[in-house]
């Protein structure tokens, strides 16, 4: 079974946030609205949601870069776009501070909530199934392919975990074997390249 893809909205223009949830109902997700601060942060800790599209500017009070910088306490993996009539300079390196996926100036089209969200997902499912690989690894092959992200050479990295160049070798044939990769050191520093820079684990 799928897991459902659900969607924390905060907004408190309870019209605009009626039309985005039934455009998200629409394309299959699973949503609960939400119309401030407090009560977007008691829903987060029970619909656990992967994804929240936030309203910057609720009024009075705290913002949504308040709720994502609070939520981030109790659910630091989900992911942020967020939803905004204006922007300027000091909101902007704001919104950077908390790592947001996106930014939608309103008014916003179906099309483009539809594919910032579809992007969104994509993200979170090749995140997930990075850290379900690199939790296959023991802590010796992760610091392996993580000093390979960093284009060490296996003589360096058995310099640095006090091992012999054999002995990485064979571990960088078991990593290989696990990501199910192709049976060469390019595959796998390719791989290490591509993914250790956005795993957290």
């Amino acid at each position: 079974m799928k897991e459902e893809k659900k969607i924390l909205i905060l907004e408190d223009d309870i019209i605009v946030g009626i039309d985005l949830q039934e455009v998200l109902i629409a394309n299959g997700y699973t949503t609960s609205l939400v119309h401030n601060y407090e009560q977007a942060l008691a829903e987060a800790k029970i619909f656990k949601p992967q994804l929240a599209i936030c309203d910057i500017n609720l009024g009075k009070g705290l913002t949504g870069i308040d709720f994502v910088k609070d939520v981030y306490i109790n659910l630091p993996k989900l992911e942020i776009i967020y939803v905004t009539a204006f922007s300027n300079k000091q909101m902007m390196e704001e919104v950077a501070t908390t790592n947001s996926l996106n930014y939608i100036v309103k008014p916003w089209n179906e099309e483009q909530i539809k594919v910032s969200v579809k992007m969104a997902f994509n993200y979170i499912e090749k995140k997930y199934s990075n850290e379900d690989l690199l939790k296959g690894l023991s802590l010796t092959e992760y610091k392996i392919i993580d000093l390979i992200a960093k284009q060490k050479k296996s003589k360096e990295i058995g310099a640095l975990l006090f091992i012999s160049d054999k002995t990485v070798r064979n571990h960088r044939y078991n990593i290989i074997k696990k990501l199910n990769l192709p049976n060469d050191n390019n595959s796998l520093l390719k791989w290490a390249l591509t993914h250790m820079k956005e795993s957290n684990y």
